[in-house]
């Protein structure tokens, strides 16, 4: 038990349909607030980036507000079926402005489709390993959020030592990924009340270096699955057993 209730439970025969309504409410309006982003003439690599942050800062706390495991899928799954209603529908086409809007410069919309997808799936194969100690998920995403986020957004602009292990980054570009990635263990970790354990310390140094490891290795959107992955399997080795 840490500082809020950080375990799920799963029960298909009670869903909670406040949580649930809500849960699909926030999906909606987090996913276009890269249209609000937009609006503020950020260029399109801000509003990728920014949205990005946003997106799994949000879905990173996402799971503490639910009890029960299956009303976060089933939420999930309510969402989709929308998306896809309102992406079917000529006049919207939410999906595909909102692929066109945040991909990169040279890819094509369709590779962040498929980007979602594996994003997406990991997500769950997470949050289900640990959906007794969700504060690993939201270590693991908050990670995503600042470390990978803060990387692009400050390697950049700002980034002058350059080099390439499979795709070009940038020294400075990693030292943000190990400082965010480092705030996101900090805040999981705290969440689950493992923070104050003796060598807690040194294992968030470790774990940390690892996420930046691993998104220093990433090629085009790996960095969005082996960088959680790589956070959560870091900290049930260091901390859970």
């Amino acid at each position: 038990m840490g500082v809020i209730d950080t375990e799920l439970s799963f029960n298909t025969i009670d869903p909670n349909w406040i949580a649930i309504i809500v849960g699909v409410v926030v999906i909606f309006l987090t996913i276009n607030i890269v249209f609000l982003l937009k609006a503020l003439k950020l260029e399109r690599w801000q509003i990728r980036k920014v949205g990005h942050m946003i997106l799994n800062c949000i879905a990173a706390f996402f799971p503490l507000f639910f009890e029960n495991v299956f009303d976060i899928f089933f939420t999930l799954a309510i969402a989709i079926g929308i998306l896809f209603l309102l992406s079917a529908i000529p006049q919207i086409r939410l999906l595909q402005r909102i692929l066109i809007l945040c991909s990169r410069d040279d890819d094509k919309p369709w590779l962040l489709f498929i980007n979602a997808i594996f994003m997406g799936t990991t997500m769950i194969l997470i949050l289900w390993f640990f959906k007794t100690d969700v504060y690993v998920f939201t270590a693991a995403y908050l990670s995503v959020s600042l470390g990978d986020g803060l990387g692009e957004l400050i390697g950049r602009p700002y980034g002058k030592k350059r080099y390439k292990i499979f795709a070009e980054k940038s020294l400075e570009g990693s030292m943000g990924v190990l400082v965010g990635t480092c705030i996101g263990v900090v805040v999981g970790l705290t969440i689950g009340s493992l923070i104050l354990l003796p060598g807690a310390w040194w294992k968030i140094i470790v774990i940390s270096f690892i996420g930046m490891t691993f998104e220093a290795l990433s090629y085009l959107f790996l960095d969005n699955l082996t960088l959680p992955a790589s956070i959560a399997v870091s900290i049930y080795l260091l901390f859970l057993i």
